[in-house]
């Protein structure tokens, strides 16, 4: 199974190479240049370079929702550099993070007994492991769900941005040169042209106004109908109705 590690520890790191050194099948995939880097300078194992996984949930629909011009989607710490306060003073918004949400998504719900019991079998560790299944698929609902009613969307989370390729939203990047998400965007999105990046506040206004927008089926940029030629991915410029 997939894990994700952060390597900025240095006790971490060296648990890390010795653990690998032992396993010697060990396979490891990096989502950006940076991680890529380390563990290929690090690690003995054979090191290859992939998109975030959650890009196998596929294009996403997005639920009706209240219109909302700015979406802030942010967590308070990260490496990023941006003042909330002064960006939601420059365009303004709502702020949410959806690890915060509600508590009911992480519960253990009945239904989850009973797939288990049909797919896996009764005893705990499968009946534990359906209900990560579970909770991962809510979590991903709740974040689709946050997002579908925003034109624009301002997050420094990776999972944001990869979330509004999916759901073919508009959104700005917003995180300090260098960051892992501006590194991942390079090495994955930056040809999309749904996604802008800024290093602080004050690159916001600029970098949203790059940004394309839709209106009657139609993508525009700068004011001027976009030529989407065949190279574009497919999950990004496509229209989808009117959300009222």
């Amino acid at each position: 199974m997939p894990q994700t590690i952060d390597f900025a520890n240095e006790a971490l790191l060296e648990y890390a190479k010795r653990t690998i050194g032992r396993h010697r099948k060990f396979f490891f995939m990096a989502r950006d240049e940076q991680s890529f880097g380390l563990a290929k300078a690090n690690f003995d194992c054979d090191v290859e370079a992939g998109p975030d996984t959650a890009f196998g949930i596929g294009p996403l629909k997005p639920f009706d929702a209240d219109p909302l011009r700015v979406l802030y989607v942010m967590q308070p710490f990260g490496e990023d550099d941006v003042d909330i306060a002064e960006a939601r003073a420059i365009a303004d918004g709502p702020l949410t993070n959806w690890i915060n949400g509600p508590d009911s998504l992480a519960r253990m719900r009945k239904s989850s007994v009973v797939k288990a019991a049909m797919r896996r079998g009764f005893s705990r560790s499968e009946m534990m492991a359906q209900h990560r299944e579970d909770v991962a698929a809510r979590y991903v609902d709740y974040g689709v769900k946050m997002l579908s009613g925003a034109q624009r969307i301002i997050t420094n989370r990776l999972h944001g941005h990869i979330l509004c390729l999916l759901l073919n939203k508009p959104h700005v990047a917003v995180a300090r040169n260098g960051s892992r998400l501006h590194d991942a965007i390079s090495s994955w999105a930056s040809d999309s042209p749904l996604v802008e990046k800024a290093t602080n506040a004050g690159e916001l206004l600029a970098a949203m106004s790059r940004l394309p927008y839709e209106m009657n089926g139609t993508w525009y940029k700068a004011s001027r109908p976009m030529d989407l030629s065949p190279s574009l991915p497919a999950r990004d410029l496509v229209a989808h109705p009117s959300i009222v």
